[in-house]
């Protein structure tokens, strides 16, 4: 295809899915011929993303650009900082790609990349939007007025808008009357195969009982205390397994004492950070993702793709993955009750369930790969 992409990552964080999402885009970009580029800031916690994404064979460019994180008036300061518009333009024209694509976690991100992008005037410029945070912006500090200076800044600035599920469109065509059509390209990941290998695991977990996990941040965002809830109603029920969080995070210490509180010690474990989280997953009888917010998460893309049984509550992106995974299932509401119910239902029918899994996953992981995200990307941008 011969075609040269500037990806544009909001730096937002050290971890996390936002850049995880470009080094899957930029592998599908490769795949399809393109010579890609990416625009990262100096800040420290960008190094890693820099190795993993050179090592992809990527062209990394760094500057000094400050991220939304690092600005105490938040978007407003990025919408009115010329002088990083002009640097980012000013990259732009030295690279000057085919098309220009900025990662935007949510709606006040990366304001000022795009406005520097569509400055520069050296090709088409998009944007991707993970989680658009607009359904109940009138209800967060300040939320009326910041609504109102977006709506004017989206109406101003014109580009190919990009949302990563059919929840995420919805949200944003809701709240802001953008001047054009929105697109919806749902995310893809790789499934490549496990090395085999034997997680830690407490030595009283012998006996054949269901494991539940999780994987990830333990942060606000992800609502883990409403899975040990629900996991300690299926309790209460009758229901026996076993509960396994890999990751960590700020909410670590909460979880660890609702646990100790209420459930039994040999009943649940966290591992801690895990540099390979994957190579606990074929461990898993039964995937849960009970986020109050998300766009598309990889890391449920990565558990559907791997034939788990999974229960989620509604989130964005929730039911993208459910019409392509009958091995899903979607709780009625975000309750412990519903949730719990859930878990139990997949519990009880785990064998039909891995047999759904096993039929359908080849069809799951060609429509969610990394060469369809990249070739729906291009088309989105006018370029393909």
């Amino acid at each position: 295809m011969n075609k040269r992409l500037l990806l544009i990552s909001s730096n937002s964080s050290g971890q996390g899915g936002g850049e995880r999402y470009l080094i899957y885009l930029t592998q599908g970009l490769h795949l399809l011929g393109c010579e890609v580029h990416i625009l990262l800031s100096t800040a420290s916690y960008m190094d890693n993303w820099a190795k993993l994404l050179r090592d992809k064979g990527t062209h990394i460019h760094r500057r000094n650009l400050l991220g939304l994180r690092s600005r105490p008036l938040r978007f407003v300061q990025s919408m009115l900082d010329r002088n990083q518009q002009q640097e980012v333009a000013q990259v732009c024209k030295q690279i000057a790609p085919d098309a220009i694509l900025v990662n935007q976690q949510y709606d006040e991100d990366a304001l000022d990349y795009i406005a520097g992008a569509l400055m520069s005037q050296v090709a088409p410029v998009g944007g991707t939007m993970h989680m658009p945070m607009a359904a109940n912006k009138h209800q967060r500090p300040l939320g009326k007025l910041r609504g109102q200076l977006l709506r004017q800044w989206y109406k101003k600035h014109i580009y190919s808008l990009i949302l990563v599920s059919q929840g995420s469109q919805k949200e944003f065509e809701n709240y802001y009357s953008y001047p054009r059509p929105t697109n919806v390209v749902n995310n893809g990941c790789p499934f490549p195969e496990i090395i085999a290998s034997h997680p830690p695991f407490p030595n009283s977990w012998v006996a054949p009982l269901p494991i539940i996990g999780f994987s990830g941040q333990f942060v606000f965002q992800k609502n883990l205390s409403l899975l040990l809830d629900a996991w300690l109603y299926t309790i209460k029920q009758g229901i026996q397994s076993r509960l396994l969080l890999i990751g960590d995070g700020p909410e670590r210490n909460n979880l660890e004492k609702q646990l100790r509180n209420n459930a039994p010690d040999d009943t649940w474990h966290i591992t801690g950070w895990q540099e390979h989280p994957e190579v606990y997953l074929p461990m898993l009888d039964i995937y849960a993702m009970t986020s109050h917010f998300e766009g598309l998460p990889l890391a449920l893309l990565e558990a559907v793709g791997r034939g788990i049984p999974t229960v989620v509550t509604n989130f964005n992106g929730a039911s993208d993955v459910g019409e392509r995974a009958s091995w899903v299932n979607i709780a009625a509401d975000a309750s412990p009750e519903s949730v719990g119910q859930a878990l139990i239902k997949s519990i009880n029918n785990l064998s039909w369930l891995k047999q759904e899994a096993r039929n359908g996953q080849q069809d799951f992981q060609s429509y969610f790969s990394l060469q369809r995200m990249a070739s729906e990307t291009l088309a989105a941008l006018g370029i393909a």
